[in-house]
């Protein structure tokens, strides 16, 4: 089987009355999501009042047919009929609890010099407001959608810069960010109260999204939140000097596609399943965030998605430790973190499955090699389960075809009968396009520890780039096990959360 070039059929989902079809749009559109227990999506709005309007203007139009742009001429973008054709469920043009920012106090917070200050006291504003709802009032929510202004992007991320003219320097303006997140942990305390606030700033991430969520996760919130920004919704609110709009979004049918499948998602259904995952087997990917604010340059967090046959993503917090390399940009765990995190995926796997069985085949995904010790710890397991790692990275090898169209996406080169390269962007055929632009670029596939088919984890890794609920595209270009690593680490470590007090559910990271 070395050195053979194939194309591997194209993974189909599994959608309601047990119907499949390769892309999700039309498998709602047809036949509809998995059943589900939920009946109605109760959700509550946060944002500025000028957020909030935008918001009420495209939730009422979205809600119902949404035509393709007619200066949209690529084929992949589909209309979107409607959230109750599509889920089956209704769902209402007005949320059931609106709060409101008020946008002075926010303009004030955004002149801040300090970016520590800004973003804190910015999610304070939002983060503030939803847990006192919880606090006074009994009503049931799904999820939250968080309007975010475009000055909030600006100004709320790590980079951001206030304009000299209107920053405002105070002094809080600390740029000695490690000293004094680590004072403010040490437990010595200060002097004053408000001091040791206006420090507390100082162990959270400078990034507005992340820390909100991050926050909202330590505040024990329920219900996931869904942020957005402002010109997402109305673009057209948002043009430059010369009458074109300042960003390049999807259409407005695709907005509405991955706006209303994420929240059917996060409200507890299941749009579809993937109708090939073979019975007992589950996937792990390994998340790992340096720590900036630790002394130790080797310190990370550790955490594992893992995705059941059902459909479901389970997230773990692992062991805080010095598991960077200094050599490389590698990160290793010693065995015990190794057999902490595989023993958390087995346990909740059986707690899953209707007779509490034990998973046939664990398939642990990595960007690196795993080495000698931490591989011991995931080997730890009981008879009868199989354990398989395997390193996805991006890969070097490039195809071309003739003609104007890049080589088709399922491509596969089996170079070993433990290593091979796979495409997951190029031409569908389906679509009569390619959904990414430029040369399709391959991933490179090693079975590193433990023995499969590579055929048979290819195609795996293919099918799991059509997991992506956050969206509703026709796949993406990396597998769901790795796509999110970056963002569930960041998350993870966007705030002194505890191990305990990470939710488990995929749903809150996206």
């Amino acid at each position: 089987m070395n050195n053979k070039l194939l194309v591997l059929p194209e993974p189909e989902l599994l959608f309601d009355y047990d119907q499949t079809i390769d892309d999700p749009r039309d498998g709602l559109t047809l036949f509809g999501p998995r059943r589900s227990t939920i009946y109605g999506i109760n959700y509550g709005v946060i944002g500025t009042p000028a957020g909030i309007e935008r918001f009420s203007r495209w939730i009422k139009k979205a809600n119902e047919f949404t035509a393709v742009e007619r200066d949209s001429q690529r084929l992949l973008w589909i209309p979107f009929p409607g959230f109750e054709s599509i889920f089956r469920i209704p769902f209402s043009d007005t949320s059931i609890k609106t709060l409101s920012i008020d946008e002075n106090i926010l303009k004030e917070i955004l002149r801040d010099g300090d970016t520590y200050q800004r973003v804190f006291n910015t999610v304070n504003l939002y983060e503030q407001q939803i847990v006192s709802f919880y606090q006074e009032s009994d009503q049931q929510l799904n999820l939250w959608y968080v309007i975010s202004p475009e000055s909030v992007y600006r100004e709320c991320r790590p980079k951001s810069e206030v304009e000299v003219p209107i920053r405002k320097v105070t002094k809080k303006a600390i740029n000695v960010r490690k000293g004094i997140a680590q004072q403010s942990r040490s437990g010595q305390g200060f002097i004053f109260e408000d001091m040791e606030q206006d420090y507390f700033a100082y162990d959270f991430d400078a990034d507005f999204r992340r820390q909100l969520k991050a926050r909202l996760i330590m505040q024990n919130v329920r219900d996931p939140v869904q942020i957005f920004r402002e010109s997402t919704l109305t673009p057209d609110d948002f043009l430059n000097r010369a009458g074109y709009r300042e960003r390049d979004v999807e259409p407005e049918s695709q907005v509405a596609w991955n706006v209303f499948t994420t929240s059917y998602y996060k409200a507890g259904g299941k749009p579809w399943k993937l109708a090939s995952l073979r019975d007992g087997v589950c996937y792990l990917g390994m998340v790992y965030k340096q720590l900036e604010n630790s002394s130790d340059d080797r310190s990370a967090c550790c955490a594992a998605q893992m995705f059941l046959d059902s459909g479901d993503g389970v997230i773990f917090k692992g062991a805080i430790g010095p598991w960077k390399s200094l050599e490389r940009d590698e990160y290793h765990l010693n065995k015990n973190a190794a057999k902490e995190i595989i023993s958390k995926a087995i346990s909740t796997y059986q707690e899953s499955s209707k007779d509490h069985q034990l998973p046939k085949q664990i398939f642990i995904h990595g960007r690196t090699f795993f080495n000698d010790e931490e591989w011991t710890g995931f080997s730890d397991v009981p008879a009868g389960v199989s354990v398989v790692g395997i390193r996805i990275a991006s890969g070097d090898l490039k195809l071309y075809r003739p003609g104007n169209f890049p080589v088709l996406r399922g491509t596969a080169y089996i170079e070993t009968e433990v290593a091979g390269y796979l495409w997951t962007t190029g031409f569908v055929p389906k679509l009569r396009t390619s959904p990414h632009l430029g040369v399709p670029t391959s991933v490179k596939v090693d079975i590193c520890r433990g023995s499969e088919d590579i055929k048979i984890v290819l195609e795996d890794i293919l099918a799991l780039t059509k997991l992506n609920y956050n969206a509703c595209h026709y796949a993406d270009g990396y597998p769901i096990t790795l796509q999110f690593a970056d963002k569930i680490g960041d998350i993870l470590t966007a705030g002194p959360i505890e191990k305990d007090q990470a939710p488990k559910t995929f749903k809150y990271y996206i």
